[in-house]
């Protein structure tokens, strides 16, 4: 969560189902859903896009997302192949959470983001790309907080 002169700015939006632990969260450190303004999503995977549906529709955040991940959000899935991470926990965690034909409510993209571009309203931070850096070879985005020269990545 980022708290910016125009509202909040929330990256990713969890598993699908959980946007009432977003909120909760959001309440916990002392704000309101409804000052949500950007949604911002490093990835189209379920676990970063599943709430993201609820979220846009209780508080109207403008989203944002690389534009090779937009048609997965758009449609709903289908979603790139992943493979667990080493281990046997987190082999077993990714069976029983990661369905890969698993469809979720579309969402409307309304900023494509675009490596090293500034954010609208956003003014300090800029998005990067990691390309080929997951087994699965997926893209991640994040998000480079100019000002304090930190990444945050999802």
């Amino acid at each position: 969560m980022i708290e910016g002169e125009d509202g909040l700015t929330l990256i990713d939006a969890g598993y699908p189902h959980k946007e009432a632990a977003v909120f909760v969260a959001i309440r916990g450190l002392g704000c309101w859903p409804d000052q949500l303004k950007h949604l911002i999503f490093t990835h189209g995977h379920p676990d970063h896009i599943g709430s993201a549906a609820a979220i846009v529709k209780q508080t109207g955040a403008r989203t944002y997302m690389h534009a090779l991940d937009i048609p997965i959000i758009e449609g709903g899935g289908p979603f790139r192949p992943l493979r667990a991470a080493p281990g046997l926990l987190r082999r077993v965690l990714c069976e029983l959470l990661y369905h890969p034909d698993e469809r979720l409510e579309p969402v409307a993209i309304n900023q494509a983001l675009t490596l090293g571009k500034y954010c609208p309203s956003l003014a300090a931070l800029r998005l990067f790309t990691l390309l080929g850096t997951a087994p699965d070879r997926s893209r991640y985005c994040g998000v480079r907080d100019e000002c304090c020269s930190r990444t945050m990545c999802a």
